[in-house]
């Protein structure tokens, strides 16, 4: 889900002194034929039942939900090596008007990888969280199935570790470094937090978002390791006033992988508010971690997670909103591309208000990538 369009597999590479005078005096090159654009994405169908326990209402029962991303991309590598590609990502259903999951172009070389489009920032890119092989604890969709009651929600550390603070894939510029002995890093740039708009920013957003990203990825020992870290900011609307926070964020994420048995975990602190810096009425005050520990064995994998969150969520009313989370999944390879998942958590929901929902969840499903 936090990783770049899944048509194209990419490792970046460059420096940030270099790259732009690369891109800048190429030489124009030919090539055989134009850029060819090919299918590719997952789709997952899911089925569960859950039991809630809330104090306004009862939702349990079974149901059937859909995730998937349909990638249309392409690349093509011109005779003076460089390379130019793009990816739009269309959900497989629909979510109100929002049916574009990201779109991009990219260029890449020697010198690194320049995004130009609507994606994540570097900082949720090149993030790692705690494992889980199944429905997915950390920026997922578990309160479709355990109702959350309060403001809370994925776009603070309530519910992630990786950096959005409502930015939504807003139209941006990424620049990643090449990785050097194991290190990587990247810098965004946000205009503003708006997407799907040509417009001209009115300045009435958080704008003028800037992000880092940094990670180590090597093998050390026969273990093999993935460390992160991440930064967001962006400055207020113009006329909220006192009341508006600026948009700012830290994380930090690592993997340790050995003999089939991976253990990680991550932590990120949010703040601002939602609607691009426009809701002031609710904040993303807060912090949130998950821990995790998974085993590959063959075909199959199981894992354990935990996560637990907190917000401000209403200015008004005094406390924070809680969220945790404990999760164990498990997977199975079918053949290439088919994978049958499975996961039974249990979600609690606090809302500073004094609503609160407690449940559990068991869900299966199907998922298929190509």
């Amino acid at each position: 889900m936090n990783q770049p369009l899944g048509l194209v597999r990419w490792r970046p590479v460059g420096l940030a002194a270099s790259v732009f005078a690369t891109f800048a005096l190429a030489a124009p090159a030919g090539a055989a034929e134009k850029l060819s654009v090919g299918i590719g994405g997952e789709y997952t169908q899911y089925f569960g039942h859950v039991d809630n326990d809330t104090n306004t209402g009862d939702f349990t029962g079974f149901d059937v939900k859909t995730d998937g991303t349909l990638t249309f991309g392409g690349e093509i590598t011109l005779d003076n090596g460089l390379s130019f590609g793009m990816e739009v990502g269309l959900d497989a259903i629909s979510s109100g008007s929002d049916q574009i999951d990201g779109s991009m172009l990219y260029v890449e070389s020697s010198a690194g990888r320049l995004e130009i489009g609507q994606t994540d920032t570097v900082a949720a890119l090149m993030h790692y969280s705690a494992p889980d092989v199944g429905y997915g604890i950390n920026d997922s969709d578990i309160a479709d199935w355990v109702v959350n009651l309060s403001g809370g929600d994925a776009d603070s550390a309530f519910q992630s570790t990786y950096l959005y603070l409502g930015e939504d894939q807003a139209s941006k510029i990424n620049y990643f470094t090449p990785r050097f002995s194991g290190f990587q890093l990247g810098v965004s740039y946000i205009p503003e937090f708006e997407r799907d708009n040509n417009v001209q920013p009115a300045g009435d957003l958080y704008s003028d978002g800037i992000a880092f990203g940094a990670n180590f990825v090597e093998t050390i020992g026969g273990v093999d390791v993935a460390i992160a870290a991440g930064y967001l900011f962006a400055e207020k609307p113009d006329g909220v006033g006192a009341a508006g926070d600026d948009a700012e964020g830290y994380s930090f994420g690592a993997n340790f992988s050995y003999a089939g048995f991976t253990i990680g975990g991550s932590y990120a602190n949010t703040q601002g508010n939602p609607g691009g810096g426009t809701d002031t009425a609710t904040s993303f005050d807060g912090d949130g971690f998950d821990v995790g520990i998974a085993y590959a064995f063959g075909d199959a994998s199981v894992s354990l997670s935990y996560y637990q969150g907190s917000v401000e969520d209403s200015v008004a009313t005094a406390g924070d909103s809680d969220h945790n989370t404990i999760m164990l999944s498990g997977a199975y390879d079918l053949g290439p591309g088919v994978t049958a998942l499975g996961s039974i958590f249990r979600s609690e929901f606090e809302a500073d208000s004094g609503a609160d929902n407690e449940g559990w969840a068991v869900v299966t499903g199907i998922m298929l990538e190509f």
